[in-house]
């Protein structure tokens, strides 16, 4: 009888020992690099948990003050508040990232100080705001930053709570001065690497922009990078705005010409906003070294003699 509850404690231990494992490991695996679990969170969750994480609205202002209103305690973060906005569209630098040590202050004012999990929500049809505005959270070192999946109207739709209230965040010291470049490259880098045939270079625009087709924000001249090949932000979405299965997501990389995600692939846009969302979204689908170039074609096209292509072809 003693050996027999010998044995039985036995097992009990080694039982509760590999679901400590199981447990230790899945929790190693959500704080690591992008997963579909940890990038994303749904209506559901954040329904639940409101009054537990930072919420920010990177929707505009007008979006976040208007009559459909915004998540209850949300405060209005939208790209515009991380980026240079001094003089015009089409400018060299124009909507580029503010530096490392001006963005930590940005993310302090929000009442983010890296501990507290953060849910970034933009809406439908947008140009994937919240992905820039994680990008930027997870490239200071705020890897619990996270995109509400389907955005507002998706979260509206499952009945979530709105509130038309101004929200603020009482501001916090926020150490993350050091930017992680692992996510970002600049002009310098793109003049030296565009064409080096171990990097991709990503054309996140519509096929009238890279096609140079038409120029809606002031670029100075129409066209692409040259060897960049097109494949727009919005081909990650459902019909509802959700980002695509993880499986599904893949097939579009995998179908578009990524084949190895050890490659480094570097996404760009006009100014770095859709190109920030495509980063996680490569990330998203396991591609660790995506990168986006910020401040992308604005100001590579401003440069006179940095080369561009028109037409369909990279």
């Amino acid at each position: 009888m003693k050996t027999k509850k010998i044995v039985e404690t036995f097992l009990m231990a080694a039982v509760l020992a590999a679901v400590f494992l199981f447990a230790a490991g899945a929790f190693a695996a959500e704080g690591g690099t992008e997963t579909y679990v940890s990038l994303l969170v749904q209506p559901e969750w954040v329904k639940a948990n409101l009054d537990k994480v930072v919420l920010l609205d990177a929707r505009a202002q007008s979006l976040y003050k208007g009559q459909q209103g915004h998540l209850p305690g949300a405060v209005n973060a939208e790209w515009t508040y991380f980026a240079n906005m001094n003089g015009k569209a089409g400018d060299p630098t124009y909507g580029a990232l503010l530096d490392a040590a001006a963005t930590a202050k940005k993310i302090g004012a929000l009442g983010i100080d890296g501990k507290k999990d953060v849910v970034v929500y933009g809406d439908g049809g947008d140009w994937g705001n919240a992905g820039f505005v994680v990008w930027i959270l997870r490239m200071a070192g705020v890897n619990n930053a996270r995109i509400l999946d389907g955005g507002f109207t998706v979260y509206r739709a499952s009945g979530g709570k709105t509130s038309d209230k101004t929200a603020t965040n009482k501001a916090v010291a926020f150490s993350g001065a050091k930017r992680d470049d692992s996510y970002i490259v600049g002009t310098e880098w793109m003049k030296e690497n565009y064409n080096n045939p171990e990097i991709k270079v990503v054309d996140v625009r519509g096929a009238d922009e890279y096609t140079g087709k038409i120029r809606p924000f002031g670029e100075r001249r129409p066209g692409h990078i040259p060897g960049a090949v097109n494949l727009s932000w919005d081909s990650v979405y459902t019909k509802d705005f959700k980002v695509l299965p993880e499986a599904e997501l893949a097939a579009v990389f995998e179908n578009a010409g990524f084949a190895d995600k050890n490659q480094t692939i570097v996404c760009y846009d006009t100014s770095g906003v859709r190109g920030a969302f495509m980063t996680m979204m490569f990330r998203l689908a396991g591609y660790a070294n995506s990168r986006c170039y910020n401040p992308s074609y604005q100001a590579w096209c401003a440069d006179p003699d940095a080369e561009i292509n028109q037409g369909p072809n990279p």
